[in-house]
């Protein structure tokens, strides 16, 4: 999975775990998509001050995943659901499938 797109999945889903600056750097970073020297500039601190913040920020991000493993778990259970879906369901089990996939889509904001 291409870097920035990993690092906006893990923001939208644990990003309220970081503090308010680390998650505005982050969300220039990879939502905004500036260079480290545009958010430095338009923050008025250093290059590097914004690179080790976004690293920092972006390893306590993957922490969270590997610990709770959030993100992993709802992907599979989407595959599951779409797997059930292939087999033939009654009316009743449909209506299940399809409450259980909006229950996944409306948690897709993380926590």
């Amino acid at each position: 999975m291409d870097r920035l797109i990993e690092l906006g999945q893990l923001t939208d889903w644990y990003g309220e775990f970081l503090t308010e600056r680390q998650r505005s750097l982050v969300r220039q970073y990879a939502f905004e998509d500036l260079s480290l020297r545009e958010i430095a500039d338009r923050e008025g601190i250093s290059r590097q001050a914004v690179r080790d913040a976004v690293a920092t920020a972006e390893n306590e991000l993957k922490r969270m995943e590997q610990k709770l493993g959030l993100i992993q778990k709802e992907a599979r259970a989407k595959e599951l659901l779409d797997a059930l879906e292939q087999t033939g369901l009654t009316e009743r089990q449909r209506s299940i499938v399809d409450a259980l996939k909006q229950i996944i889509s409306e948690d897709d904001d993380g926590v």
